[in-house]
């Protein structure tokens, strides 16, 4: 199928991710206004990723039972009952629950869009329908930042996100593609996936705490400084930039020099940044261009690391190997670190004040990029190609690796792929020790 037919699909996660970005992206403000505690905050934030995990657990059976447009309208009616719902209550319990029922109807609505793809894809098409996709992420993601630049009240900013994924429901509504049946919900073995692709899983988790610990908590940050609504538009605004602007160079130095150098200097940029920040904070406490700076760094630097770590897994696994599964494993691991980044950064800013946002990215990245150091890199003739994806995504976006494919790939072996993995390193470290 062509990619113009995907058009109203592409439309609906155009409104989806804006309406759902904009109340993450302000998730903190109203509770900020209101004096709440950084940690109690960062509870609250950290609701929206329980609801992501429920979602991958039930919102499968809803599918398959219902249908896609019909589950399509479903959650995005519950999404917007949720988000208005926060006009009528005040009690910070039924907050957290009302996001995790964002959490929830975003990833479902996520679930319904992505089978679609899949479906109705060819491994000839993914990576240009995958590209397409990551650029509507973006674009959309950029527009509920600079949404916040309106300087809306938080009643307004609810009532304009249940607007914008109600509008998601029309062109599902009226599309005419048949509906695909859903991919069987398959278990994975995360321990042992984990064990045989450490850097990577730890690069995803990480990504998953600078991605969304900055998304979800960056707005409290630059708050706590004492800046307006369109400032903190401006710093989420150049994180955004940063991480959109660099993926193609990111990709070419990978494919060049190696994940594992490519996930140091990331780190290494990030650590760096952090530092630099917080000697800002001393230096220059007014000054909220030199924040965006420090916001386009962590940008350029933290949103590559989800799309390494799944360049590193598919590097080190055998060619023809399906890696669908550790795919969806290693998208897992991103949304752990997704749950906790807003937990740990509002616990770190409790006790440190805004010197703790900074702190917290400090020293992820100085771990990432010591243990990164020791990693060797995958030879030139062993590497995949790299795909810039991000990983606010669905769970079915594995299933569009373009990496893949089903008619000529064998299936996921974990014995075999933990053979192949310690062989591979083997092999590369002889190497660089007969080359020393």
């Amino acid at each position: 199928m062509h990619t113009r037919q995907f058009l109203s699909l592409y439309g609906s996660i155009f409104f989806l991710f804006s309406g759902y970005g904009l109340i993450l992206n302000s998730a903190g403000v109203k509770p900020s206004q209101m004096g709440v505690s950084n940690i109690t905050i960062g509870i609250l934030n950290a609701a929206f990723f329980v609801g992501g995990t429920i979602s991958a657990i039930v919102s499968h059976r809803i599918i398959s039972r219902v249908g896609h447009i019909r589950s399509f309208s479903v959650f995005g009616a519950l999404f917007a009952i949720a988000a208005l719902a926060h006009l009528m209550v005040e009690q910070l319990w039924m907050w957290g629950i009302l996001r995790a029922v964002l959490g929830f109807s975003h990833y479902s609505l996520l679930m319904v869009v992505e089978s679609w793809f899949t479906a109705r894809s060819v491994p000839q098409t993914r990576a240009k329908i995958l590209a397409l996709y990551e650029v509507v992420y973006y674009v959309s993601s950029a527009t509920s930042v600079l949404l916040l630049s309106l300087n809306m009240s938080s009643n307004n900013i609810f009532t304009l996100a249940a607007i914008l994924v109600i509008a998601a429901t029309l062109p599902v509504g009226l599309t005419r593609m048949q509906q695909p049946e859903i991919p069987k919900r398959e278990r994975i073995s995360l321990p042992h996936v984990l064990s045989i692709v450490p850097l990577a899983w730890l690069a995803c988790f990480m990504a998953g705490i600078f991605i969304n610990g900055f998304f979800t908590m960056g707005s409290v940050f630059i708050l706590k400084l004492g800046y307006s609504l369109p400032k903190v538009s401006l710093f989420l605004g150049s994180a955004m930039i940063g991480g959109f602007t660099i993926q193609l160079f990111i990709a070419w130095l990978s494919n060049k020099f190696g994940r594992p150098r490519i996930i140091f200097g990331c780190a290494c940029v990030a650590a760096v940044a952090a530092f630099c920040g917080m000697l800002l904070l001393l230096v220059m406490p007014g000054n909220i261009w030199a924040q965006c700076v420090i916001a386009l760094a962590i940008g350029c630097s933290g949103f590559p690391l989800y799309a390494l770590g799944l360049a590193r897994a598919n590097d080190v696994l055998p060619a023809n190997m399906n890696t669908v599964e550790v795919n969806r494993c290693l998208l897992f691991v991103y949304g752990l670190g997704s749950l906790v980044a807003p937990l740990l950064l509002g616990a770190v800013m409790q006790l440190f004040n805004h010197y703790g946002f900074y702190s917290v990215y400090a020293i992820i990245a100085t771990v990432l990029a010591v243990y990164t150091f020791m990693q060797p890199a995958v030879p030139i003739s062993e590497r995949s190609v790299y795909v810039p994806v991000s990983g606010n995504v669905g769970p079915i976006t594995p299933e569009l690796d373009p990496r893949n494919n089903d008619a000529t790939d064998t299936p996921y072996d974990a014995d075999s792929a933990e053979q192949h993995v310690q062989a591979t390193l083997q092999n590369t470290e002889k190497q660089q020790q007969a080359d020393n």
